[in-house]
């Protein structure tokens, strides 16, 4: 029976290809063409002031825009001093979150909470342009345009029960245009009191999550909820100096 069934396959295969080689060959060619439909072309003249930046969203602020102010000193100022930069923020980033992972020892099984690796990485943030706001009050206030396309490689270790878990965070991308007030003015060094940072729209975040080697960020749907979470709390506001 099988040596049977296996011969009556075998047939119907070599009697099936030509007959629908036949059949594609009277589709190809007595099947009309579909119209090819002419692609919509408009002037350049024609643009409204949105489109160019729709278009071409990676030109500076500074092109785009008359009111921002090209800094390319900053940049090499950036790129200089970000090797010692980096450190020192990744310093602050250990002791502020020490406290913070001691508060969950002992918690859902929760042994310890380290940093394996804490690295900024080589490409520094770059500035697009920078506007200063002209005001009547006792204050400074700008807003500059950052981008940071960095290769960060950070990863924290959770160990619960004998297991430890971890999660790695690459390819880190921010494109933020923060609004920095410095007020009140005082006559004294840092010649400010407070520093007050708002985002007037909402951050381009992106970045990838791996957890043992597996990039979390695929699933589906969990990108886009962990992104507009991190937008909607992008509200800083820095006390006393």
């Amino acid at each position: 029976m099988g040596f049977l069934s296996t011969l009556v396959g075998i047939l119907g295969f070599f009697i099936g290809l030509p007959i629908d080689l036949v059949i594609g060959f009277f589709f190809f060619v007595y099947s009309k063409p579909k119209e090819v439909q002419e692609p919509a072309v408009t002037s350049i003249h024609e643009w409204d002031t949105s489109t160019p930046q729709e278009l071409m969203p990676e030109i500076p602020n500074w092109i785009k825009t008359p009111d921002y102010e090209r800094v390319d000193w900053l940049n090499k100022f950036m790129l200089d001093l970000w090797p010692y930069l980096q450190k020192g923020i990744c310093k602050t980033i250990e002791s502020t979150t020490q406290p913070i992972f001691a508060e969950y020892f002992g918690k859902y099984q929760i042994k310890e909470i380290e940093f394996e690796n804490l690295d900024l990485g080589t490409l520094p943030p770059t500035f697009h342009g920078l506007k200063v706001y002209e005001t009547n009050e006792n204050q400074l206030v700008m807003e500059p345009a950052i981008r940071w396309a960095g290769n960060p490689n950070i990863v924290l270790a959770v160990k619960l029960m004998s297991a430890k878990i971890r999660f790695q965070l690459v390819d880190l991308q921010i494109f933020a245009t923060p609004r920095i007030h410095l007020r009140p003015l005082v006559p004294t060094f840092p010649c400010f009191a407070n520093i007050i940072v708002s985002l007037m729209e909402k951050p381009h975040v992106d970045f990838g999550l791996k957890v043992m080697g597996g990039d979390i960020m695929a699933i589906p749907g969990l990108y886009r909820f962990v992104q507009v979470q991190m937008c909607n709390h992008w509200i800083i506001y820095m006390g006393d100096y």
